[in-house]
């Protein structure tokens, strides 16, 4: 049951991956602009991302999830080197907890 469980969350990542990847927005990204957005926000923003990934997804807080909805898709794999689906997830929570697109 589990495993059919993670390959119905990989499939749901990938379609919004599709659905939101754009080859126009594919350009350089300035790594020190990507850490930008992050220091603006309250710094409990990236402990609740990377809690995420042990199961808290109720810590994200709508200034967060402001500020993931900005981010360039670009800097993602920047702040997060070893959650690559990070973005996804976020995005996806984001949208059900405070309909941000």
């Amino acid at each position: 049951m589990e495993s059919k469980t993670m390959k119905i969350m990989f499939f749901l990542m990938v379609f919004v991956f599709a659905m939101t990847w754009s080859p126009s927005s594919a350009q350089p990204t300035d790594p020190e602009g990507c850490f930008k957005a992050f220091k603006s926000t309250s710094r409990g923003c990236l402990e609740s991302i990377k809690g995420i990934l042990h199961g808290h997804i109720h810590g994200i807080k709508k200034e967060c999830c402001e500020t993931v909805s900005i981010v360039s898709d670009m800097c993602w794999p920047i702040i997060f080197p070893s959650m690559p689906y990070i973005r996804f997830a976020l995005k996806g929570i984001c949208t059900i907890k405070y309909s941000l697109h």
